[in-house]
């Protein structure tokens, strides 16, 4: 009864109510398979459980009774209408009331006035399409007359659903096409005898059938589509006449239902032709699928219409079935690779090595496997084509084409050598050619460039890939391109260029179809993540949802998890933190079992990430064991990725409360204080980690250095975002020398920054940061107006860390005006936190376990706690606790 509780629970306070005045009378009504006899029987055991009579009836039977049909319940002389009024409770459940007989019409009117006249509790179930018209008029006035109670039983959630099934990895989809019903979802997550195991009820519709009904659903299952009623005759093999009573007779036991356009009928739902299927003989498939095929042939009808069924009755004696399923196979693989893979597989079956079509099956083939996300299967099948000649490397002797597939699989593997070494042996074998193969290939080498952090090169590669694509027309390849173009020219601080190609880019997919996106959903990836580092974050989600949604579309998995990434840190920085969690939810799923070091790296930073924000202090030791997870991914690995996944390692560490920690950390990924594996764009961000650390470490020289380095990164590649950073580490700066009007000014400017790159979470955390320092320094003026700000956002953003730290900076803001103290003013509000916890005696190793710290971290602080408050020792700090006022203490 999963997703019902909520019906079970009103049912039971139905049967709690029954009283001696007057019962009820609820009809539960729905699709067929939507759960009302389950609902029903479940409530009838739950009345006998409380010592109630239940007379209960499901179709044309009485349960646990002797005589057939709804008689004995309907009849004058029913006992149980008695038993009611002498005042005695009662259940009466009528199942499948549509099988209610004419004759027997009357009997049912009586029981629903008997529910108003004693305590009767009577259930009634049907199927709306079924009724007939005399006993639909009869539920209709008991309904206006308020005898009769209609409740509509709704479809599942996908949450519903999921606790149903388990949690398939194609819950999506499977919760789509079951509508939400529990009968066609279980039918539709099930495989081979399972499905029967699950559509046990719509096999006993079947029963009743005679052989030319049963004829006639076989073959409608078969066709698996709408059809015309002389369709389905000659699959049948039946007369066009008879075949139009059949469909008449099946429509009336809602088998059959019109379909669009109104000439059509189509059985009730995909799982009902699922369970018929399922149970046919092989030979009567093969039949009825060659039949088809005919069928359609003669009829002319679409490659795409007749492929499934020649696929499924192919046979090697007919050479218009391989041409007829390639043919198929191409049109179909980008709109469902997967389909195009099983039309292929057939046609393989029936050639012999390099016969004619073999190779281009095979390398087909190969291209279903990469974009399903099975890259190794695809690099497997193309290698397999390669023939070897004495003295030449295997990749020279592979076509071009090939090659380009080659390489894309090598890089979805993670062998970034590999990948550019085949793309180069591509382009080698295409000298002079300017092909859209040659665009994809210095795509790909674009992409391994940017791998390796060379950018010129990723420009030039770029720059020839879009040039060429647009000779060759080829609009959504040279977007891709183009994209490359703008984050190679960001790299290299060219923000004119870098804006100029991501437009064009932009324009481009804005102005394509779907249905030719679906060729090269890689440009999405490229346009989002082109977007969402130039600060346009509304484009960037809007782009990357947009790749998403065409991919759980088609099937095209290979390249889902890298834009759901993309699309979890655009919603991160705009403070969509439970939209971005369930996003990454979705990209986990589809990326359990990649092997790419770098999707995983990813995965893991942005979870730790997004949990950081989410969650207080309490979930620290699982957001440190995934950035420490991502960290140990991205260890010695030169790449981009790897040095992103370092970086916010770094940064976490700060967060956590190890900022001399952090400082080495990110200094070590960025190759030394020069910074020079760290592109101009991130800069700002890393400096203003950096002046953070020197800040905590109490070293102005250092503080200086890293706000002048923020804002020289700033001026020569500006925006919104990267000017907060600057303006942070110059609030930092200032703050080093105390000079808080100064701080609080380059505050405010970073908070008018990244209020206008949409970035929430930094907004909140520059009102916090201020907040902190102006308390630190006992000052109060415009601590309220920041907390209560920066309350609001936490709030936005579902941040429980940030909501901790507004009640952590109130409560200081509370005692500083309500007793003027100094003591401790001066102390940070990690600061306090040790001191207190020191001042109760706890050791350095007790306070680092209370606090989530290192105990090196926990010693820095004392360090400069002694410091601020001119004591030596433990003992004298603890003196200097106890002089405070009572609060304080």
């Amino acid at each position: 009864m999963f997703g019902r509780a909520r019906e079970i629970e009103a049912l039971l306070a139905v049967l709690d109510s029954l009283k001696p005045a007057g019962g009820r009378a609820i009809a539960l009504v729905g699709e067929p398979g939507i759960g009302k006899s389950a609902l029903m029987f479940t409530a009838a055991a739950q009345a006998r459980a409380i010592g109630v009579r239940v007379a209960a009836s499901q179709g044309q039977y009485e349960i646990a009774g002797t005589l057939p049909g709804f008689r004995p319940l309907l009849d004058d002389n029913c006992d149980v209408r008695q038993q009611v009024a002498q005042g005695t409770a009662a259940v009466v459940v009528l199942d499948d009331l549509h099988h209610l007989a004419a004759d027997q019409i009357p009997g049912l009117e009586r029981l629903l006035h008997a529910s108003t006249t004693g305590p009767l509790l009577c259930l009634l179930a049907y199927r709306q399409r079924q009724l007939s018209p005399a006993l639909a008029a009869v539920l209709s006035r008991a309904t206006s007359a308020g005898l009769l109670e209609v409740w509509k039983l709704g479809a599942l959630s996908r949450a519903q659903a999921g606790e149903l099934l388990g949690e398939p990895a194609d819950l999506e989809e499977i919760h789509r096409e079951g509508l939400g019903n529990p009968q066609y979802l279980r039918i539709l997550a099930a495989d081979g005898e399972a499905i029967a195991e699950a559509g046990t009820a719509i096999l006993g519709e079947l029963a009743a059938l005679d052989d030319t009904a049963l004829a006639a659903v076989q073959a409608a299952a078969v066709l698996g589509e709408p059809f015309h009623p002389e369709l389905l005759a000659a699959v049948a093999g039946l007369e066009t006449a008879e075949t139009m009573r059949v469909l008449d007779a099946l429509t009336a036991l809602d088998l059959v239902r019109p379909a669009e356009p109104a000439s059509q009928l189509v059985l009730r739902h995909r799982a009902v032709g699922e369970v018929v299927y399922q149970r046919l003989e092989p030979s009567r498939r093969l039949t009825l699928h060659r039949a088809v095929a005919a069928a359609l042939a003669k009829r002319a009808a679409p490659i795409a219409r007749r492929a499934h069924h020649v696929a499924r009755a192919a046979d090697p004696d007919v050479p218009e079935h391989v041409t007829t399923l390639i043919a198929a196979a191409r049109d179909a693989l980008h709109a469902s690779p997967a389909t195009s893979a099983e039309y292929l597989e057939a046609a393989l079956s029936l050639l012999q090595e390099d016969e004619e079509h073999w190779h281009e099956a095979r390398v087909l083939l190969a291209r279903t496997r990469l974009l399903t996300g099975d890259a190794a299967e695809s690099r497997a099948l193309l290698d397999a084509l390669r023939p070897t000649v004495p003295g030449r490397p295997p990749q020279e002797n592979a076509d071009p084409t090939a090659l380009a597939d080659a390489s894309r699989a090598a890089r979805r593997l993670g062998r970034w050598s590999e990948a550019g070494a085949v793309a180069r042996a591509g382009l080698a074998a295409l000298v002079g050619s300017d092909c859209a193969t040659a665009a994809a290939l210095h795509s790909e080498l674009a992409e391994h460039a940017y791998d390796l952090r060379d950018y010129e090169s990723c420009r030039r590669h770029a720059g020839t890939a879009a040039a060429i694509a647009r000779r060759n027309h080829d609009r959504v390849g040279e977007a891709k391109a183009l994209a490359q173009m703008s984050l190679a020219h960001l790299f290299t601080a060219d923000l004119a260029a870098a804006e100029r190609a991501a437009d064009g880019a932009a324009e481009i997919i804005d102005a394509t179809s779907d249905a030719v996106l679906l060729t090269n959903l890689e440009a999405l990836f490229q346009v989002g993540m082109a977007e969402g580092i130039l600060g346009r974050l509304t484009a960037a989600e809007r782009h990357l949802t947009r790749g998403a949604a065409l991919s759980r579309r088609t099937g095209q998995t290979y390249i889902r998890p890298s834009l759901l990434m993309a699309l979890t840190n655009s919603q991160l920085r705009c403070g969509n933190l439970l939209r971005a969690l369930a996003t990454l939810d979705e990209a986990a799923r589809h990326a359990e079992f990649d092997g790419n070091p770098a999707v995983q790296a990813i995965l893991a930073m942005l979870r730790s990430e997004a949990l950081l924000w989410l969650n207080g202090s309490a979930d620290l030791p699982e957001v440190l064991a995934l950035a420490d997870r991502a960290a140990a991914l991205a260890d010695g690995q030169p790449t981009a990725w790897a040095i992103n996944v370092r970086c916010f390692h770094a940064e976490l560490v700060l967060l956590t409360g190890e900022p001399t920690r952090a400082g080495q950390l990110l200094l070590d990924a960025a190759g030394g204080p020069d910074l020079p594996r760290i592109p101009v764009w991130r800069q700002p961000r890393c400096c203003e980690l950096l002046a953070q650390s020197a800040l905590a470490e109490g070293d102005p020289v250092l503080v200086e250095h890293w706000a002048q380095r923020a804002e020289s990164a700033v001026a020569e590649l500006p925006s919104a975002s990267r000017r907060g950073f600057a303006g942070r580490a110059r609030m930092r700066a200032h703050a080093m020398r105390g000079d808080l009007d100064r701080a609080v000014v380059s505050a405010r400017a970073a908070i008018a920054d990244f209020t206008a790159g949409g970035e929430r979470v930094e907004v909140c955390r520059t009102l916090l940061a201020v907040a902190a320092l102006a308390l630190d320094v006992g000052r109060t003026e415009g601590v309220g107006g920041w907390l209560d700000r920066a309350a609001v956002l936490a709030q936005q953003c579902g941040s429980a860390r940030l909501a901790d730290e507004v009640a952590h900076q109130r409560g200081r803001l509370a005692a500083h005006t309500a007793q003027g103290g100094v003591g401790q003013a001066v102390l940070t509000g990690r600061e306090q936190q040790i001191a207190r916890l020191a001042g109760t005696g706890l050791t350095s190793g007790e306070i680092a376990g209370t606090l989530f710290l290192s105990v090196r971290t926990v010693d820095s602080h004392l360090g400069r706690i002694y410091r601020k408050l001119g004591v030596s020792n433990r003992a004298s700090l603890t003196r200097a606790l106890l002089s405070e006022a009572p609060g304080a203490r």
